[in-house]
This record gives structure tokens, sequence and C-alpha cells, in this order.
């Protein structure tokens, strides 16, 4: 379990739990998922759990998201299903996130950002090579920072670390997740 927090010279900021949480960030207890499935290959994800968390200036916004997911091998698949819940989930102000400090940021899930994260997923799901269940369980969105495009970035990350040993050192070497 650990936290690895990075800042680059523009300014761009990013934290990255692996096999943690972020703190007080509840899980989504959900019955309802909106579920999918997608062509993968049979690598095992190295990490159990990863949360992304990133605030990035572009002109005079940051833009900001923390998304957080689970992977389960227990369950024998050549695919990648992945999990996102649906049911309303009641937002509770989250004061720890690295968005600034006029963007109130809130813990829950918005049913508007779903489709990014499939989307993300979409993108890199051959290339990332994992299967099991894959099932997002913890967001955390801005009013003025958060969009679709920020929550894709965040769902490729997700996929991209569970299946990579290496940590990255370097800011530039975490921002780099991002870039498909």
């Amino acid at each position: 379990m650990s936290c690895h927090a990075f800042e680059t010279a523009s300014g761009a900021r990013l934290r990255l739990w692996l096999n943690a949480a972020a703190p007080l960030i509840e899980a989504t207890q959900c019955h309802l998922w909106e579920s999918r499935v997608f062509a993968s290959g049979d690598r095992p994800p190295y990490w159990k759990s990863v949360t992304v968390e990133i605030a990035r200036p572009v002109g005079g916004m940051t833009t900001y998201g923390l998304l957080s997911a689970t992977f389960d091998q227990s369950v024998g698949t050549q695919c990648l299903h992945v999990n996102v819940p649906i049911k309303p989930v009641k937002r509770e102000s989250w004061s720890l996130s690295l968005a600034p400090s006029y963007d109130k940021v809130f813990a829950g899930f918005a049913a508007e950002y779903t489709p990014a994260l499939f989307q993300g997923v979409k993108d890199i799901s051959e290339r990332a090579r994992s299967s099991g269940v894959l099932s997002f369980d913890r967001m955390a969105h801005s009013e003025i920072g958060s969009s679709l495009e920020i929550f894709r970035e965040l769902a490729r990350v997700v996929v991209r670390v569970s299946t990579t040993e290496r940590v990255p050192e370097m800011p530039e070497e975490a921002l780099a997740l991002l870039v498909i």
C-alpha cells in the first residue's frame, strides 16, 4: 500500500495510490452496475487496487478528477469485464483534493462521466492485455474542472497502471500515463 505524489514544472499535480484508497472517500456500496466486456489477454494485474487523482492547469482553469478501481482475478475469463455503479450516490464534499480552493470537489459517482470511463477502457484494453473484473468504486469530481475527457484519461491510467509493475519515479513519467 503506497501513495505517490508528483508535480511538474507546469503546475500539474498527480497522486497515485497503489493497493490503497484516497483518504476519506468510501467505496461505493452498490448492487446496480452497468457492465461491459472488452476483448483482452491473460496478463494478470499487478495491483489489485489503483486510485489516480490529477489537477492539471489548462489555460485559466484547472482540470480535475479522481478515479479508483479494484481488480478481481478470481473470475476465470479471457476478457476484461468493467463495472461502473449506476445507483445514485449521495455526493459529499471532499476537502483533501488537489483541486484549487475555488473549485468545490465532491466524492461520489456522477452518472454523466460513466460513458467516459467505458471509452477510456476501450481506448487501451487491447494493449493493456489484462483480464478479470475491473470495478470502478470511488470517484471525486469538481464543479468547474471535471469533464468527460479527464475521466476518460483517468480510466486509461487505472487500467494501464494496474498491469505495470514499475511505479513512475519522475513527474513526467507519471503524467505520461495519461497519454495513449
